[in-house]
């Protein structure tokens, strides 16, 4: 099996009612950078998102009436949970669980304006 080397062997998929909302809100939260945009016929909404964070690839796409709104739950290694939940509240996130120490690892947890909850944990530093 040959997987194209900008993909992973599984990538969420979100279907959202703010596509173009979700691509900013990641791009300010995680620094997330695109990997492929292609808007809609109008340009009002993006048809196929695709955006990494480090090495993980987010697909997403505007919901319609073909394509119902899909949210996600996602656990993500990162270096600064404090730093990364503040911006995500500053940012219209609201709390599910606030930065704590648990027994695998320094971890928080947030749901963004569009539905997809983040659970993030601070990675050991090498």
């Amino acid at each position: 099996m040959k997987i194209p080397s900008e993909y992973l062997p599984v990538m969420p998929y979100l279907i959202l009612k703010d596509s173009k909302g979700f691509l900013k809100f990641a791009k300010e939260i995680f620094n997330a950078t695109e990997q492929l945009i292609v808007p809609s016929e109008d340009g009002a909404s993006i048809m196929h998102g695709e955006i990494k964070i480090f090495d993980a690839v987010i697909m997403f796409a505007h919901a319609n009436e073909n394509w119902h709104e899909k949210s996600a739950g996602m656990y993500l290694y990162l270096e600064d949970v404090n730093h990364v939940y503040s911006k995500a509240i500053g940012g219209g996130a609201r709390s599910l669980m606030l930065p704590d120490k648990k027994e695998y690892g320094y971890t928080a947890g947030f749901e963004d304006p569009f539905g997809n909850q983040w659970w993030i944990v601070e990675g050991e530093k090498e």
